[in-house]
């Protein structure tokens, strides 16, 4: 895989995060806790992504790059960087940028 691939992998990663945190949590009611990366719903979501991409970079490594056997390394560091960026578009913390009404 080149930059590209990885740079769109991540697109489609942060895309995903985004689309949960828009069209699942946001029409929702809204907790009592307010959602964070501490949350547990939130680190469930995180969790269910990490395991869908352990099975897409296995099937990335076999199909895509030819491994012909496990590359267990590959699978967890493109898991886990995935997942790094997910979180950044399920991150609720930044999701309304309010601007200082302040005026001088």
């Amino acid at each position: 895989m080149n930059f590209l691939s990885y740079v769109i992998l991540g697109g489609l990663s942060y895309a995903a995060g985004w689309a949960v945190r828009v069209h699942v949590l946001g029409k929702q009611p809204a907790p009592e806790q307010p959602y964070n990366l501490k949350h547990p719903t939130i680190l469930g979501y995180l969790a269910g992504f990490f395991i869908i991409m352990l099975i897409i970079s296995w099937l990335m490594g076999r199909y895509i790059l030819g491994h012909l056997q496990i590359d267990l390394l590959f699978i967890i560091i493109n898991s886990i960087v995935a997942t790094f960026v997910f979180s950044f578009g399920l991150n609720p913390e930044k999701a309304r940028y309010e601007v200082p009404d302040d005026k001088f």
